[in-house]
Parts: C-alpha cells; structure tokens; sequence
C-alpha cells in the first residue's frame, strides 16, 4: 500500500512540473520582446520572412503576407501552436528598425467533458492564463528570427568596419576566407 501511494505521488509531482513547465512558456510566448537593430526596416522584413518560416514551409512554397501599419510592418507566421507576429517599425536614423514580437494567438489544451453533462470542466483554463499547446515552438520561431537579425546586423557592422569582408587576406603565409 505505501509503494502505491509513493507512485501516486510521484505521478503527481511530474504532472504538476510539466503544467507549470506548459504554463511558464505560455506565458513567455505571450511577453512582448523588443529589439532594435541598424537594419533598414525592408531588409529587417525581408529577413524576417525568410527565417520566420521552418524548412518545411519555405520547401512547400508557404506564402506570408506583409500587412501595412500605420507604424511599419507587420507579418504573422500560425502553425498548429498558435500564430507569432512580427511588427517592424523604423527608427529615427534611415537604417534602424525596431522589431516586435509576441504570439497573438495560442493553442489551448483542450480536456473533455465531465461526465457527458455538456458543462465543460475546462472553462476556467481556457482563460487568458490557460495551458497552451506546444509553446515551444513559438518561441524557437522567435528565437530563430532575432538570432538571423543579430547576424544580419553583425555581417553589416563587419562590412562596414572592414571592407575585406569575403575576399582572401594572407595571414602568416596561408590564405583565409575573412
């Protein structure tokens, strides 16, 4: 009897550590991340498109479309876990923008009814601090599309510094790519 009510435990604890896990990154997907970079604001779009969409999308041809705003630009990449947007706006300076990122719109989990009552026991989850359905995946399509802006952004301050960028430089008496 002790060894089943330790299992039960121990079941417990894990299903409390992976709801906490789900909701944490829910609510990490849904958190509002700013970054400015020395871009001009079309080249920040077009790089956006291009990492914002997984090998498979870009494979089967996925088109995204580019919304107008008042402020900039605005796309927004959905997969089966929700819909992450991109808004990109221009700085002050004509080569700077500033890109913003949150998800719009998440997947829930969804639980069954209770007992065929047609009373969902699940109302209070599907509020706006509900469990979401891989968030993860979210966030790696953000993760993705800041770190190809911080390598854009990177490559031109490189270029801008060192105009050798690309061509072979001798160093110590072997060619290399800089």
């Amino acid at each position: 009897m002790e060894g089943l009510t330790i299992a039960i435990l121990l079941v417990t604890l894990v299903f409390g550590v992976l709801v906490s896990w789900l909701h944490r990154q829910g609510m990490a997907a849904r958190e509002r991340v700013c970054g400015e970079f020395p871009l001009a604001p079309d080249r920040a779009m077009r790089i956006t498109l291009e990492a914002g969409l997984t090998t498979r999308e870009r494979l089967l041809g996925k088109a995204v479309p580019v919304h107008c705003t008042g402020k900039g630009m605005k796309v927004a990449f959905a997969c089966r876990a929700g819909v992450m947007s991109f808004e990109i706006s221009g700085l002050g300076h004509a080569a700077g923008s500033r890109v913003l990122a949150h998800a719009e719109d998440l997947a829930v989990i969804r639980l069954p009814e209770v007992g065929g009552l047609g009373a969902s026991a699940t109302n209070v989850v599907y509020l706006k601090g509900s469990l979401a359905r891989n968030p993860a995946r979210l966030l790696r399509r953000r993760e993705r599309v800041f770190r190809a802006l911080e390598r854009a952004a990177r490559r031109q301050d490189d270029l801008a510094d060192d105009g050798r960028v690309g061509r072979r430089v001798d160093v110590g008496g072997r060619s290399q790519m800089r």
